[in-house]
């Protein structure tokens, strides 16, 4: 299970493919630096809490 805003995070800031290639695990996801700065900061937030993700500038360009 994931949660709706992790979800959405994961899609801004890696593609398809890196996911396929790169993080095959979620062990591998999480380490990933802009996810884990992510994690902390979702991780303060209510249970319920959501906003909506932006796609990284990496991806926009």
């Amino acid at each position: 299970m994931l949660h709706r805003i992790c979800h959405r995070q994961i899609h801004a800031l890696l593609t398809a493919t890196e996911l396929a290639r790169h993080y095959p695990s979620v062990n591998a996801l999480k380490a990933q630096t802009e996810m884990a700065r992510f994690i902390k900061w979702v991780q303060t937030k209510p249970h319920d809490f959501f906003e909506k993700s932006r796609k990284s500038r990496r991806l926009k360009n």
